[in-house]
């Protein structure tokens, strides 16, 4: 798997976040993507043909056989070859600033997705969890603890990246930078 390092804040900790009470933006529900012949993700019928893909895999920082390993400016990340969970595993994504002003993106798995989040979580303390969108290296926090919320959040370096992100997770593009997203149509009665 050839991956490409897109960006990666240094130090970066697992955290859970209570997300009750704070604003987001749903993901598009029935999203999901298929496995085609060649065994990589396709966009089902549900899913716009543009949608990035979405995956996590765990990872470490010394080799180990059967690891895929990725090349970081300060080193190398060792990865599992499948990803253990995906966009079909979300609910929501969301970029969130919390009382001090650091930037984050929150997570929000389904009921399946926080079954699978806690198992790979509670298997792999010290390890890794990361997020890779269409074949980028987005983010590796460090999993501290078993996440049995089923919520997972990521500090980025600034609001515009964790608003880009949660777009690419959600499936939508992201606005222009320095401008808006297209304001919708007003509905017709």
């Amino acid at each position: 798997m050839q991956l490409t390092l897109r960006k990666l804040a240094p130090a970066l900790v697992v955290m859970t976040l209570a997300l009750a009470g704070c604003k987001t933006a749903p993901t598009k529900s029935g999203a999901a993507a298929t496995p085609d012949a060649t065994g990589q993700q396709q966009p089902s019928a549900q899913q716009p043909a543009t949608a990035s893909v979405v995956e996590f895999y765990v990872a470490q920082t010394q080799s180990a056989p059967g690891l895929v390993e990725v090349s970081l400016p300060d080193g190398k990340l060792y990865m599992q070859q499948q990803p253990v969970l995906t966009r079909a595993d979300l609910t929501e994504a969301a970029a969130l600033v919390d009382r001090q002003g650091a930037n984050f993106v929150g997570l929000r798995f389904s009921e399946a997705g926080a079954r699978k989040l806690n198992d790979v979580s509670s298997q792999n303390v010290g390890n890794m969890l990361a997020l890779v969108i269409d074949r980028e290296l987005i983010a590796a926090p460090r999993i501290g603890e078993p996440l049995n919320r089923g919520v997972l959040a990521f500090g980025v370096p600034s609001a515009q990246a964790a608003s880009d992100i949660a777009a690419k997770i959600r499936g939508e593009s992201a606005p222009p930078a320095g401008g808006a997203a297209p304001a919708p149509a007003p509905a017709k009665p």
